[in-house]
């Protein structure tokens, strides 16, 4: 028979037993677990320097403010959520791995192309050299004020009919030699001249500048310019589409835009070629250091679908 005596020695040796086995366990279990880990939520695990980088960040200049216990609080509840949506797969979302993706792509660049762009300028001096040698570019032409009379005539005319036009081109012209009152031709371009476009204002065709092409003849318009004087009238122009009598009503020489007005013009497009420049080099040096198999055969099985021509809204007719 057990005394009372025997089993209290029996159930505190249980209990030493048990008390040692925990201690045990415990102290193994601390060795394990690493020193700066603060907390285990589910799968994901919360450092010092988790919890320092987040400290940072939420107090800003008054950190003696904050509240350790209630930020921990708020990072076990993220950390929760992360558990739990790592646990449902979103992360292996084709919406989500692009989005991760896509942020990947942009630090690289931050860290890889930005200091590369961030570097391009240039010189006061380089701007200069380039505006030396693309002088052309920032040079306006020599432009001119003209006026014309048009008379019409083709290939398929009589000899006949062509001396008829003549005759009346001469009649207009000593009467342009004459001195006119009004714009250009005044009256006389709306007695003689067929271009419906300037007859009714004294043949006055606008400022054009010289060397390029416009609607009317280049021989016109090369005769024009070459005139001498301001009110100076040409001789009768023949062309393939008619005679032409043109009049200098004004002019005014070629004009290089000063440097300092374009410097800056310059500089930015300067910048922006070469930072261009400097990221297609980027992208072609990351694909020659990147291993690239493309499975053509695979390729050609993709279908590009076709546009549905019912969804296609009609172009509006012009009103």
């Amino acid at each position: 028979m057990v005394s009372n005596k025997q089993k209290r020695a029996f159930a505190l040796g249980i209990l030493l037993i048990l008390v040692i086995l925990g201690a045990s366990y415990y102290y193994l279990t601390l060795e394990k677990r690493p020193q700066d880990l603060i907390a285990i939520v589910g799968d994901q695990k919360i450092f010092i320097e988790d919890f320092n980088e987040e400290m940072q960040r939420r107090g800003g200049r008054h950190l003696e403010k904050l509240d350790k216990n209630k930020l921990l609080d708020e990072m076990i509840l993220r950390s929760a959520m992360v558990d739990q949506a790592l646990k449902m797969g979103i992360n292996q979302h084709r919406d989500f791995i692009r989005i991760y993706e896509n942020l990947l792509v942009g630090q690289y660049k931050k860290q890889e192309l930005t200091p590369l762009i961030d570097g391009v300028n240039f010189s006061a001096d380089e701007i200069q050299q380039y505006y030396t040698d693309n002088i052309q570019k920032y040079t306006q032409p020599a432009k001119a004020r003209l006026a014309i009379i048009y008379m019409k005539t083709h290939s398929k005319m009589s000899d006949e009919k062509k001396q008829q036009i003549l005759n009346r081109m001469n009649e207009a012209l000593n009467k342009a030699k004459q001195p006119v009152s009004g714009r250009g031709f005044g009256r006389i371009s709306v007695q003689y001249s067929e271009d419906q476009v300037s007859r009714y204002k004294g043949g006055d065709i606008g400022w054009l500048y010289e060397n390029r092409a416009y609607r009317w003849d280049a021989n016109v318009l090369k005769t024009g310019f070459a005139l001498e004087k301001i009110n100076d009238v040409s001789d009768i122009i023949t062309t393939d589409t008619g005679l032409y009598i043109v009049k200098l009503l004004d002019r005014r020489p070629s004009q290089i835009t000063p440097f300092k007005k374009v410097k800056e013009r310059i500089r930015h497009k300067q910048l922006l070629e070469t930072r261009k420049e400097t990221e297609q080099k980027f992208d072609k040096d990351v694909r020659a250091k990147t291993p690239v198999q493309i499975y053509h055969d695979v390729l050609d099985k993709v279908d590009i679908p076709k546009q549905n021509q019912e969804n296609i809204s009609p172009v509006p007719s012009p009103s």
